[in-house]
């Protein structure tokens, strides 16, 4: 079990850097799509940020741990209109740049899978 306590703001966005940072970076593009996306459900963005310095400074193994937990915690915790709007959440920033890569692919069906949809 990760050290890092998860709430529903947190558990998101988590899976907000899990899908974005699929091939190693982030592009302008995928941050302002999180950007959009946030602030259209009014979102504060500190959060957001401050979830970020956080986990951006966490090793891979304790990444993958946490992205688990978020999985698990998102599952447990949201109501099915919940997890569907996270999961398009996720699925527009996953599409922003017009083209999906492979991985990004199999981690948003994972989530699709994994939430049930």
């Amino acid at each position: 079990m990760s050290s890092y306590i998860l709430t529903d703001e947190t558990a998101i966005d988590v899976l907000i850097f899990w899908i974005e940072s699929t091939d190693g970076s982030i592009s302008f593009t995928e941050e302002d799509a999180v950007k959009r996306v946030l602030d259209n459900m009014n979102y504060d963005l500190t959060t957001y940020r401050k979830t970020l310095s956080q986990i951006a400074a966490m090793s891979t193994e304790h990444m993958k741990q946490l992205v688990e937990e978020a999985i698990v915690y998102v599952r447990s915790n949201f109501s099915d209109d919940g997890k569907r709007l996270t999961f398009s959440l996720l699925d527009t920033i996953a599409t922003c740049e017009g083209s999906v890569s492979a991985e990004q692919q199999k981690r948003v069906d994972r989530l699709k899978k994994e939430f049930g949809l």
